[in-house]
């Protein structure tokens, strides 16, 4: 049944493994009979979490306290069945247990630690020990989360053997930036590619020691089309100003005829 349990509890961590890219699980639990938070949702916000966090450990219900920091986690990483073994063997341990399979944001581990010791303030002063594990990386990242899962299980081997403790397993701040999204072509279109490049760092190469005529072209075949349609233009421009140029008019056409018959018509 505990097995069953443990099960169920990381099951829901992983139910929606890529809701949030930005979002991580956040798991408690302890050896103690404490009363579990009665938000029960599994999508919940850092004030949300904050809020639960309060109605778990409120009380001050143990004297031990791990923290427990997993950079870069999200909630597939732990859908793995052989992914964690120790964290599920100590969750079937467990008296209770709260599991939140997405939190939106990043969730500081200080602030936890802090909240613990204001809640234990005035009592006995509990011992809270904080674990920061290997980041995560992008790619290969369920060995390095199994290493870390061997680290923690020894941690938890003495916590279980010295009495009442509360464990807090979550995401902790990111420590690796997304990479940069480079396409990368196969086949014939890289080989195509990879040739004009090649091609064109070459003519640039050579366009570089060129004398200045023959490194710019100054006579363009428009240049050249341009040149002859004036010269044609010109040309005919030319032999009308010689035609009317050529035109001779008598200076006696335009003197004043005075003669008889210039007489009878003004009679």
């Amino acid at each position: 049944m505990r097995l069953f349990q443990a099960a169920a509890a990381l099951a829901a961590c992983s139910a929606s493994a890529h809701a949030f890219s930005d979002s991580s699980p956040f798991i408690m639990f302890s050896s103690a009979g404490v009363p579990t938070p009665s938000r029960r949702h599994q999508i919940q916000s850092i004030p949300e979490v904050q809020l639960s966090m309060q109605q778990f450990l409120g009380s001050c219900p143990t004297d031990r306290y791990l923290v427990v920091s997993q950079p870069n986690l999200n909630a597939g990483d732990l859908s793995a069945k052989d992914a964690v073994p120790n964290l599920r063997r100590s969750l079937d341990k467990a008296h209770v247990s709260h599991t939140i399979a997405e939190v939106a944001g990043q969730l500081d581990t200080k602030d936890i630690t802090r909240y613990i010791q204001k809640a234990c303030e005035g009592t006995t002063e509990p011992f809270i020990d904080e674990l920061e594990l290997a980041p995560l990386p992008s790619s290969d990242s369920v060995r390095t989360l199994k290493e870390n899962d061997d680290e923690l299980g020894m941690a938890l081997e003495q916590y279980e053997r010295e009495g009442s403790y509360t464990v807090i397993y979550a995401g902790g701040q990111r420590k690796e930036t997304p990479k940069a999204y480079k396409a990368e072509f196969t086949g014939a279109v890289h080989t195509e590619l990879k040739r004009q490049l090649h091609s064109n760092q070459q003519r640039a190469n050579q366009s570089r020691n060129l004398p200045l005529f023959e490194k710019y072209q100054y006579f363009t075949p428009g240049i050249f089309t341009g040149l002859i349609a004036f010269v044609v233009l010109m040309s005919i421009l030319y032999a009308g100003i010689s035609a009317v140029a050529s035109l001779e008019v008598p200076y006696g056409a335009f003197d004043k005829e005075m003669g008889p018959s210039a007489q009878k018509k003004q009679q």
